[in-house]
């Protein structure tokens, strides 16, 4: 996190175009507070990030928005063949109920069997969220455009809601750095941890400056 920081908050700003997302970037997580650790992210193939979380709990199954909304089900969604080392819940695309794989990102899962209702009301909360729009400042849309230093726009939006919020450390008036913890998964791995911060205008959700690094 010692890149210096280079911006005036008068730069003109870009719309992010969805077709320039780099290959192999993995997949990122940022949890909602009410979110236990310990909840399997649910993998929709369909729109290739992570929509929501299940975690059993004394035989009941909770499903969690990116929001931190829960519901109940008594049904599990994993099959009795579920293996504890599948990382991933994985639906739409391909993916049915017991069906195992890797997804884009080698990250291994296993295919889940969710009420219609459910994946609607998961996939309802994704496109909520990305309702808000965002532009960037010439560097940071250059970076969107770098494997190493992509970071999806809807992981960006949930660091902006749940982040730790505090002034431009250049006192900028309107702007805000927000920093949270984020997981990358990939390469058919647990996780890693990061730090990612973001610096906001938030009367125009222009980001002038975002980056991540491991957690130290």
């Amino acid at each position: 996190m010692s890149t210096p920081l280079s911006y005036t908050g008068d730069e003109p700003s870009f719309a992010w175009d969805a077709t320039q997302k780099p290959k192999f970037a993995g997949l990122f997580d940022i949890r909602p507070p009410s979110v236990p650790f310990d909840a399997k992210p649910i993998y929709d193939a369909d729109l290739d990030c992570i929509i929501g979380y299940q975690k059993e709990d004394a035989g009941v199954f909770r499903i969690y928005t990116l929001d931190g909304d829960i519901s109940v089900s008594e049904r599990p969604l994993e099959t009795p063949l579920f293996d504890p080392l599948d990382v991933v819940f994985m639906v739409g695309g391909i993916w049915r109920s017991g069906l195992r794989g890797l997804t884009e990102w080698s990250v291994k899962g296993v295919g889940a069997s969710l009420e219609r209702t459910t994946l609607y009301g998961l996939r309802a909360r994704y496109f909520a969220l990305m309702q808000q729009p965002l532009r960037f400042a010439a560097e940071p849309l250059a970076h969107m455009k770098e494997p190493g230093r992509f970071v999806p726009v809807h992981i960006l939006r949930l660091a902006i809601k749940y982040g730790k919020r505090t002034p431009d450390p250049r006192g900028i008036p309107g702007l805000f750095m927000y920093k949270i913890a984020m997981t990358r998964l990939g390469g058919n791995q647990v996780g890693k941890k990061y730090i990612l911060e973001i610096l906001v205008n938030e009367k125009d959700y222009i980001i002038y400056h975002f980056q991540y690094g491991p957690v130290k």
